[in-house]
């Protein structure tokens, strides 16, 4: 239960990262058309929801301990 329950946050914070991925690269001035990439991009598309997805499953975790086998005893 704590693994799934550490999953699911996780999944519910990249949604969350995704979104602020997204403001993040309208506010740098998403450029228009195709193969303009730039570095600064690889932040706003994969470090945010990435590290998003990140601290949504080490806080569903650290705060799943009721749920773990050895904690109803």
């Amino acid at each position: 239960m704590r693994f799934l329950r550490a999953i699911y946050l996780g999944i519910m914070s990249f949604a969350a990262g995704l979104l602020l991925g997204l403001f993040a690269y309208m506010l740098g001035g998403a450029p228009e058309g195709a193969g303009n990439w730039q570095n600064w991009q690889y932040i706003t598309c994969y470090a945010i929801p990435g590290g998003a997805f990140v601290f949504g499953t080490w806080a569903g975790w650290r705060s799943g301990g009721e749920y773990a086998p050895g904690a109803l005893e």
